[in-house]
């Protein structure tokens, strides 16, 4: 399922290969980063 809500949703879909890069980037810069995760991506049930 791909869900099309957020920042940054619209842009392509990243390879396993360019979420690393984009992780190991914002460590190297020392940015505070939050990754999320759910298995239940409707909006409705968020608290």
């Amino acid at each position: 399922m791909r869900l099309t809500q957020g920042t940054f949703s619209f842009l392509p879909e990243l390879t396993e290969e360019q979420i690393k890069k984009q992780i190991e980037y914002a460590i190297e810069q020392d940015w505070a980063i939050n990754i999320e995760y759910t298995e239940d991506p409707h909006p409705r049930n968020s608290y």
